[in-house]
């Protein structure tokens, strides 16, 4: 009877360990659900030796100062940067010394479209390399900063991704900007002057 009794226990308990470690397992599969966008509207352009076409010193309606990196572009880079410098110049079909001024171009575009208080719209996810963050950036006019710089042939399509702020899924953002991108060529703008 006792034989039986502690069978029955030590049946139980791995039974009651197996249940745990399935429940455990189902909580770990499932993805981490996405911060929700926090908006902060009034923001300014502080300007540093980092700033670029699409990373960029902010300062918030609180006056924290906090680095942003816009997200699903790549400026070309103001400065040389080796490999990167070489990839970005690639995509454009330019020499790394016509990607450098074209990253300036870019940088200063930006500093003129966030001339006035702009909104910034961020989940706080962490870029790598220093502390930065991704975000959505707004002109003081309500227009996206990315589309901008795609539809003047100064940025990339590239980068991370994320559902916009506005609800639009990734693809249909990704399309828009391909728009974008073909106008820019056809135009002969930025990157795709010849």
């Amino acid at each position: 009877m006792i034989r039986e009794a502690s069978a029955m226990i030590v049946v139980s308990f791995r039974l009651a360990l197996l249940l745990l470690v399935a429940i455990v397992e189902a909580s770990a599969q499932k993805p981490p659900s996405a911060k929700p966008f926090e908006r902060y509207d009034g923001c300014v352009l502080e300007p540093d030796e980092w700033t670029d076409g699409d990373s960029f010193r902010v300062r918030l309606p609180d006056g924290r100062l906090e680095t942003f990196r816009r997200y699903f572009v790549d400026t070309t880079e103001s400065r040389s940067r080796g490999k990167r410098s070489v990839e970005q110049a690639a995509y454009f079909g330019l020499t790394r010394a016509e990607a450098i001024k074209l990253g300036e171009e870019a940088k200063a575009f930006t500093a003129a479209a966030l001339q006035r208080p702009f909104t910034i719209q961020t989940r706080w996810r962490k870029v790598f390399g220093p502390t930065r963050y991704y975000a959505c950036v707004f002109t003081a006019d309500g227009h996206d900063l990315a589309e901008l710089l795609v539809k003047n042939g100064l940025a990339r399509i590239y980068g991370t991704r994320t559902p916009l702020p506005d609800g639009r899924d990734s693809q249909t953002y990704l399309a828009t900007l391909g728009d974008l991108e073909q106008q820019a060529k056809s135009a002969g703008l930025g990157g795709w002057r010849r």
